[in-house]
C-alpha cells in the first residue's frame, strides 16, 4: 500500500461530542465560558473541547491506533439521528432507539477526562502507599541491625527517590484507560437500559452543556462524604439539546414527560453548571447563566484521607486503614511515573 494510499489518523478528538456541541451551536459557533477567569467568547465547534490523541491506542510497536475514535464516531451518527427525532416529537422511545441513545450516554459517561483523572489519580495512591508500607518495613528491619555503612546508605538512595511522593506522578496508558472505559460503558448502559426515561424540553426555556454532560443527582439520604455513581444516583441528567434534556430516573415506571417551567429550568442549568471540570457551552443567542452560580476549576475527582506519606510517619496511619489497605488490588501492570526528578 503506497504512503497516500494510508488511512488518515484522527489525532484531534472532541471529548464531548461535536453531534451535541452543534445542538447548542449557532452554525458551527457556540459560547465558551471558562472557570479559570478566561474571556467569555464565540468560538468554533471543531475547536471545542479537543484533545489530542485522548483515545488513540498504542501498538507494541509503537504506532498509534485511531479505533476508538472512529467507533465513537459512528456510534455519534447513529445517535444523532435519534436526538433529531426525540427533538421533533417522539417519545417514548422505541426499544431500538432507547438502547442505541443508552448506549451513547453510556460512552458519554466513561469517556471523560474526569474518569480518566480518576483512574490516575487512583493509580497514583495505590502505587505510592504501596512504596510506603515496602519502605517502612525496610526502616523496620534496618533499625533492628547495625548502623548503616556507606554503601548502605548508597543503596537507600533509590527509597529516598521514590518517597519523594510530591517529585512524580503515577499514570495508567491510554491502552488501559481504554479497557476500563468499555467495562465502565457496559454497565453503564445496563444500569440506564434498568431505568425510567423522562423528557424534558422547553418553548422558551435555554439550557448550558457542561464539558461533562453526563449528570449525577445525590439522593437526599446519601451523605455528602459517600460518593455518586452512576448505580445509586437519584437521577442522571444529559442535555441534547438547546431546549431539551433526558432524565433517568429510578427503574420501575413507564418512560415519561416531565412539565416545564422557568425554575426547572434555572435547577437544570444549575445542576449542568455543578458538574462542569473547566468549562461550559451556550447557544450564542441565550443567556442560560443568568442567576446561576459558577464554581471554580475542578482540579481532583477523588479525596482520600490517608495520604501515602502517611505510612512513613513514625506513629503510621490506624489500624484499620493499614487493614484495609492490605487488601487493596495492585496498581495496573503498564502504570507509569511521570515527571520524576533526580
Amino acid at each position: 500500500m503506497s504512503k497516500s494510499s494510508k488511512k488518515k489518523l484522527k489525532r484531534r478528538h472532541h471529548t464531548v461530542p461535536r453531534l451535541l456541541l452543534r445542538r447548542f451551536a449557532d452554525g458551527e459557533q457556540i459560547m465558551r465560558i471558562p472557570l479559570d477567569g478566561g474571556e467569555r467568547r464565540s468560538i468554533g465547534v471543531a475547536d471545542a473541547t479537543v484533545h489530542r490523541d485522548f483515545y488513540s491506542l498504542r501498538e507494541e510497536s509503537g504506532q498509534l491506533d485511531d479505533t476508538v475514535e472512529d467507533l465513537l464516531s459512528d456510534l455519534e451518527d447513529m445517535a444523532a439521528r435519534i436526538i433529531c427525532k426525540v427533538v421533533d416529537g417522539l417519545w417514548p422511545l422505541p426499544i431500538e432507539e432507547r438502547a442505541i441513545l443508552a448506549e451513547w450516554i453510556a460512552a458519554q459517561h466513561a469517556r471523560i477526562p474526569a474518569a480518566r483523572a480518576a483512574n490516575n489519580e487512583i493509580a497514583d495512591h495505590l502505587d505510592k502507599t504501596l512504596i510506603a508500607m515496602a519502605a517502612s518495613q525496610k526502616s523496620e528491619g534496618a533499625s533492628k541491625r547495625t548502623p548503616r555503612s556507606p554503601s548502605r546508605t548508597r543503596r537507600s538512595k533509590p527509597w529516598q527517590q521514590l518517597t519523594d511522593f510530591d517529585s512524580y506522578y503515577t499514570e495508567v496508558s491510554v491502552n488501559e484507560h481504554m479497557a476500563v472505559m468499555a467495562q465502565s460503558m457496559k454497565t453503564a448502559y445496563e444500569v440506564l437500559m434498568a431505568r425510567s426515561w423522562g423528557l424534558i424540553k422547553f418553548e422558551r426555556r435555554t439550557l448550558l452543556l457542561p464539558d461533562h454532560p453526563v449528570t449525577l443527582v445525590r439522593g437526599d439520604e446519601v451523605p455528602s462524604f459517600r460518593g455518586v455513581g452512576i448505580g445509586n444516583a437519584a437521577a442522571i441528567l444529559v442535555p441534547i439539546d438547546r431546549r431539551a434534556a433526558v432524565m433517568m430516573a429510578s427503574p420501575g415506571h413507564d418512560d415519561f414527560v416531565v412539565r416545564p417551567h422557568a425554575k426547572l429550568a434555572m435547577e437544570l442549568n444549575q445542576r449542568f453548571a455543578d458538574n462542569v471540570r473547566k468549562e461550559l457551552f451556550h447557544h450564542p443567542d441565550d443567556n442560560p447563566l443568568q442567576g446561576i452560580e459558577l464554581r471554580p476549576v475542578r482540579d481532583r475527582e477523588t479525596v482520600i484521607s490517608q495520604p501515602p506519606a502517611t505510612y512513613l510517619m513514625p506513629d503510621g496511619p490506624s489500624d484499620a486503614f493499614k487493614t484495609a489497605m492490605s487488601h487493596a488490588p495492585e496498581s495496573p501492570p503498564d502504570a507509569r511515573r511521570l515527571g520524576w526528578r533526580g
